[in-house]
């Protein structure tokens, strides 16, 4: 889903609006934060022992990367051994995970794979190996498509699905140095517009079609976040600082959480919603779902307070959550202790 925060994939470096809560129902999910408990769920692995969630829909279904029980011989680096031997690696692969399974989602005919985003109907998308480079993939539930392979992707050798929405839209970008971002939907990829210039990453979409991103010369200067809507793209505000902003997810409400430098220099948290900037301090969030409940680090923030998911485990639990990466809307967050990944359900 697309209110959940996407994570490009790790061997890759790329190019890194609604009205607001009422008062009334800040105040009710600030209640509900301070009293609720999560029980962790601890997914698994695909054989590999670890791996990392990245994104969760309503139906509690998570996506990500696992590694697997395989090994693969690989050349062993002669400057570190001195003559030739054989050295191996383990792969990792986008994973499907539901009604307690993990299911091994595959690859394009490469060795790695990661799943970014899944929407309603538990449709994935990612990127993965292939034998000639790196391409986006979308999972219908049955098999992995190479949406790479479609025009203007297949000019390039590299591209990514970062966010899909529960209409079965699809975002990323595509090429190297600079990268574009594109729009996937009914059988179509056309590319997003971009400031004059610049290149783009496409990184969220909402049920109302409304694009996340970020844009940046081919040097990564002047990094800053942008919306697409209505075929216009817009830079959002800042709060108060230059380069590196840093907007992580878009709610189906508009709403956009991230992190940003401010004129002191500090990078900060913040909420934009209807026009307006809110500045949240030394919380940075990653995610938000449709209550405005936002997730980041070890901490879940709601009503103006952040709490340390740590302190709200369920009792005799003794799994330990570093690294929170997304929220849906029933209040279950993803979050992994490395090598474990785990789900948080309120209770």
């Amino acid at each position: 889903m697309t209110r959940f925060r996407t994570s490009r994939i790790v061997w890759i470096a790329a190019v890194a609006v609604a009205a607001a809560l009422p008062a009334t129902a800040a105040v009710a999910t600030y209640a509900a934060a301070a009293t609720t408990t999560y029980t962790i769920t601890n997914l698994g692995s695909l054989g590999g022992g670890s791996g990392n969630g990245l994104a969760v829909n309503n139906n509690g279904q998570v996506t990500g990367y696992s590694y697997t029980s395989q090994q693969i011989a690989v050349p062993c680096p002669p400057q570190q051994y001195g003559q030739p031997k054989h050295c191996y690696i383990t792969p990792f692969h986008a994973f499907l995970y539901g009604n307690g399974t993990m299911t091994d989602l595959g690859t394009l005919g490469g060795t790695n794979s990661q799943g970014n985003s899944v929407n309603l109907s538990g449709e994935v998308v990612g990127q993965s190996d292939t034998k000639t480079g790196s391409s986006a993939f979308l999972w219908n539930g049955k098999k992995m498509t190479n949406l790479g392979a479609l025009a203007p992707l297949s000019s390039g050798s590299y591209s990514s699905a970062n966010g899909i929405n529960d209409a079965g839209q699809v975002v990323g970008w595509w090429g190297l140095s600079p990268v574009h971002a594109w729009l996937y939907s009914n059988g179509t990829i056309t590319d997003l517009p971009e400031p004059s210039g610049q290149g783009c990453d496409a990184t969220a979409i909402n049920n109302s079609g409304q694009i996340l991103g970020t844009c940046a010369y081919a040097d990564n200067s002047n990094r800053h976040s942008v919306l697409w809507q209505n075929g216009t793209v817009t830079d959002l505000s800042t709060l108060g600082g230059l380069q590196g902003f840093t907007a992580s997810a878009i709610n189906n409400l508009g709403q956009i959480a991230g992190s940003a430098p401010t004129s002191t220099g500090a990078v900060d948290g913040f909420l934009y919603s209807n026009g307006t900037m809110t500045d949240l301090g030394a919380f940075t969030p990653v995610a938000l779902n449709d209550n405005g409940v936002m997730v980041g680090g070890e901490d879940v923030y709601s009503g103006g307070t952040a709490q340390n998911l740590n302190n709200l485990r369920a009792a005799g639990s003794t799994d330990v959550v570093t690294n929170v990466t997304a929220i849906n809307d029933n209040g279950q967050i993803v979050a992994t202790d490395i090598p474990q990944v785990f789900l948080l359900t309120p209770s």
